[in-house]
């Protein structure tokens, strides 16, 4: 699992001791909720959010015991960890050799499987049509992938074998720019005609990885595939298909849509709080959700510009994401929605702090 440890070790780096193991666990499972997207921002680990979806409580326990036994990491109190010397080691040795700069969880996961679904249900049932086999299991019995590839078939069905050529050619000049562990991944998980395609457990087995390691690299190619896609629709239009509309409240828990609905009627904090019979606190939270997942969210509504300078001015001076040690630097004249609001805006930018 050396791809498994080697984020676990940069998530637990950058977090820098301000958040518990928990938190990483919850970043890599890409929980909606403020707090876990706020880390996401704040810590700089936006690539990795929800690219492991699936995973269980247990095998993160699991590594993270791993983890300790091999002295790259030191459990401390509150189930705090700190990288070692040894782990900060093991992460620059092994900074050039695994996938992860194609990882994009903030931007792909919530449409990554929806892609691939979609992708993987057409290809089974083109080439199963194609050669007459109208009798197969579909790969997925999600009732909304099946029906959307029934309406992409409708626009098709005169020409099944002239897509399966066009979309073999797309993801073939694709796949060429990966490497050959890599390209092979993507072919055995897929199924066809007379091919099942392999289990994430076969996969790990034929080729001598653990699954946790066989999901990170579907997961990076599909992102790096969902980033070729589009950054030039026109090289790959059978593919774009598939790609879901991006709708940045994918990454938004229901409430906090719901919250983005009143705020775009002009309702302010207050009166959404008393119509939905929510706190403020509350409402708060959902703004920062949003803030957080939306490049065109406009903050001045709820901060004014000396008051956004002025807090992170203190942020950048204080080199520390721990929101009471900012706010009683600024003598406790701001509260902590303001804080978190400046947080938000600057998630794009790069820290001027060093961890």
């Amino acid at each position: 699992m050396l791809l498994f440890f080697y984020i676990l070790l940069e998530c637990i780096k950058k977090i820098n001791q301000e958040r518990t193991t928990a938190s990483v666990f919850h970043l890599l499972k890409g929980k909606r909720s403020s707090q876990t997207i706020q880390d996401t921002n704040i810590y700089q680990l936006s690539s990795y959010f929800g690219i492991l979806k699936t995973m269980k409580r247990s095998i993160f326990e699991q590594a993270m015991l791993t983890l300790e036994e091999n002295e790259w990491i030191v459990m401390k109190e509150n189930n705090v960890a700190c990288v070692t010397e040894k782990g900060g080691l093991y992460l620059q040795s092994h900074k050039n050799l695994f996938p992860v700069e194609y990882l994009n969880g903030i931007d792909f996961s919530g449409e990554m499987d929806v892609f691939y679904m979609r992708l993987q249900l057409a290809i089974q049932t083109y080439s199963n049509l194609a050669h007459q086999s109208h009798h197969f299991v579909p790969i997925t019995d999600d009732l909304g992938v099946q029906q959307w590839v029934k309406e992409h078939y409708r626009s098709h069905v005169g020409d099944v074998n002239k897509w399966l050529k066009d979309v073999h050619q797309e993801l073939y000049v694709f796949l060429e720019q990966l490497s050959t562990v890599q390209a092979q991944l993507f072919v055995d998980r897929i199924s066809g005609y007379g091919k099942i395609g392999l289990s994430l457990d076969q996969l790990a087995k034929k080729n001598n990885l653990s699954t946790m390691d066989v999901a990170l690299n579907l997961t990076s190619i599909l992102h790096r595939l969902l980033s070729y896609i589009k950054n030039d629709r026109t090289r790959s239009s059978n593919l774009a298909v598939f790609v879901p509309l991006n709708n940045h409240t994918l990454l938004v828990t229901h409430s906090a849509y719901k919250t983005n609905q009143w705020l775009a009627k002009g309702f302010t904090i207050d009166q959404i709080a008393q119509i939905r019979n929510l706190k403020r606190s509350t409402i708060e939270d959902h703004i920062i959700e949003i803030a957080y997942v939306d490049p065109q969210f406009d903050i001045t509504k709820f901060i004014d510009n000396l008051t956004y300078r002025t807090i992170l001015t203190a942020i950048e001076e204080q080199k520390t994401t721990k929101l009471k040690e900012i706010k009683e630097a600024l003598d406790n004249q701001y509260d902590y929605f303001k804080i978190r609001l400046v947080f938000s805006y600057v998630k794009d930018h790069k820290r001027s702090t060093k961890q």
